[in-house]
C-alpha cells in the first residue's frame, strides 16, 4: 500500500481490496458511501492557505480583463460548490498553477491531480510555461511568450524523424537548465525534432500491447507441439474482449440517444449517475483506438490501462526449472498493482488513486487470484454499472 495515503484514501483503498465486496456491492459502495475526491479538494491541497475563492476570482479577472466579475465568479462558485465536479481540462489547470503561485514540481504534481497527466516536458508549448513558472511569471507573461515561440517555431522546419534521447528524462532535464528567453529559443528551435505534444512512453507501450493482442503468439507449449499460433485480433476484437466496449459505450450510446429524443421509444429515460460519467468518460471507441496508433491522437491513461491489464501474464515462470512460481493472492495483487503504477508514471500519467471511480474500479477487479479473474470480474462489474446489450444486438451484421 502507498504510504503517502491521506486517511480517507486509505480508508476507500482498503475497501476496494478488502475481498469482502461482492460486484453488486461494490458497485453500491462506489455510488452511495465511497467519498470521492473533489475539485476543491484537490485545489485546497495546493493553495498554501490563501483563501480560495478570493484568489481565483482575483487571478481569472487578471487573466482575462475582458470577462465580466459575475460570470467569473459563476466559474468559480461551480469549481468550487458541485461536489460531482473532480477535473478540470488541462490547459485550465495550467492556468491555476500560476494564479496559486506553485514551484514548478508543485505545478507537475497539481496538473497531474487535476487532469491525470503531468506536465509534458517534450510539448513546446507546456516548456514554454514551465520556463514561465521557473522565471516567476504570470499567466499572462506566460501566454504571450508562447505566442512568441509559437511565431518562432512555426519558421522552423521539422526533421520528423526523433532520436533516441526524445524521451522525457533527457529532455526534463535540458529544460530545467534553461535560464533566459535567448536560452529558450535557441533550445526550441535546435530540439524541434525532439519535440512533440504526444507521449512517446505512452504510444511505445500502447503498440508492444496492441501487437500483442493483434498478433497473439503461441505458448510455448503449443508451439513446440506445431500448433499454429493464436487467432489475430481486429481493433473491433479488442474491443469487445478487452475494452468492454458492449457493456460502457452501448450504454453511452442508449443514454445519448435518450437525451436527443428526450424519452427512448417504450422505455423510461436513462440517465448516466455521477460515477457512471466518470467512469466512461472518453472511453474509447474504434475511430479512437485507430487514431492513437496512426499518432493523430494521444494515448489516453484509461486506454493504457485496459491494455495492461488485457495483455497481463499468468504468474512468473522459471525457466530453467520449468515451474511456475506459484503467488499468494496478496503478492499477486500486490505485483500487478506496483506494475500498473510503474507504466502509467513511465507513461506521464498519475498512478492509481482509490478515490477516482474507474481507479477504485481498478483496485477492486485486480484484488483477485489470477488473470482469469481479473478479466472475469471486469465483465461482471462493467454489466452490473452499464447493463449488458442484448445478445441479438451483439450479432454481426
Amino acid at each position: 500500500m502507498n504510504n503517502k495515503m491521506t486517511v480517507v484514501s486509505e480508508r476507500i483503498y482498503n475497501q476496494a481490496i478488502s475481498g469482502t465486496l461482492t460486484v453488486s456491492g461494490a458497485v453500491d459502495f462506489l455510488e452511495k458511501e465511497a467519498k470521492m475526491r473533489t475539485l476543491r479538494e484537490k485545489l485546497e491541497k495546493f493553495s498554501h492557505g490563501q483563501e480560495l475563492r478570493t484568489t481565483l476570482v482575483q487571478g481569472l479577472m487578471r487573466d482575462h480583463p475582458d470577462r465580466s466579475k459575475d460570470a467569473v465568479e459563476r466559474r468559480v462558485r461551480g469549481w468550487l460548490n458541485n461536489p460531482d465536479n473532480q477535473t478540470l481540462r488541462k490547459k485550465d489547470a495550467i492556468e491555476l498553477c500560476f494564479i496559486l503561485g506553485l514551484s514548478v514540481e508543485e505545478a507537475d504534481a497539481f496538473v497531474a491531480l487535476i487532469s491525470e497527466e503531468g506536465l509534458h516536458w517534450r510539448n513546446p508549448d507546456e516548456i514554454v510555461y514551465l520556463f514561465a513558472l521557473k522565471q516567476g511569471m504570470d499567466y499572462t507573461e506566460a501566454n504571450r511568450l508562447n505566442e512568441e515561440m509559437a511565431e518562432v517555431l512555426s519558421r522552423v522546419t521539422e526533421s520528423g524523424t526523433l532520436s533516441e534521447d526524445s524521451f522525457t528524462p533527457i529532455i526534463r532535464s535540458e529544460v530545467a537548465a534553461l535560464g533566459t528567453r535567448e536560452e529558450l529559443v535557441d533550445y526550441l528551435t535546435g530540439a524541434v525534432s525532439r519535440l512533440g505534444r504526444y507521449h512517446n512512453n505512452a504510444y511505445k507501450l500502447f503498440m508492444e500491447m496492441m501487437d500483442a493482442l493483434e498478433n497473439p503468439l503461441p505458448d510455448e507449449g503449443e508451439e513446440s507441439a506445431g500448433l499454429f499460433k493464436k487467432e489475430e485480433l481486429t481493433i473491433r476484437d479488442i474491443l469487445r474482449e478487452y475494452l468492454y466496449e458492449k457493456n460502457v459505450l452501448y450504454a453511452k450510446g442508449r443514454v445519448q440517444a435518450g437525451k436527443k429524443n428526450r424519452a427512448l421509444s417504450g422505455e423510461e429515460k436513462l440517465v448516466f449517475t455521477v460515477i457512471q460519467e466518470e467512469v466512461s468518460k472518453s472511453w474509447p471507441d474504434e475511430t479512437t483506438i485507430s487514431k492513437m496508433k496512426s499518432r493523430k491522437t494521444d494515448v489516453t491513461r484509461k486506454v493504457l490501462i485496459l491494455l495492461f491489464l488485457a495483455t497481463g501474464e499468468e504468474s512468473p515462470y522459471d525457466e530453467e526449472n520449468d515451474i511456475d512460481f506459484v503467488l499468494s493472492k496478496e503478492e499477486f495483487f500486490e505485483q500487478l498493482y506496483q506494475g500498473l503504477n510503474d507504466m502509467l508514471l513511465q507513461a506521464g500519467f498519475m498512478p492509481l488513486d482509490p478515490r477516482s471511480p474507474f481507479d477504485w474500479l481498478i483496485l477492486y477487479c485486480i484484488c483477485a487470484e489470477d488473470m482469469f479473474d481479473i478479466n472475469v470480474r471486469m465483465r461482471t462489474i462493467f454489466r452490473e454499472m452499464f447493463g449488458e446489450r442484448p445478445a441479438e444486438e451483439t450479432k454481426e451484421d
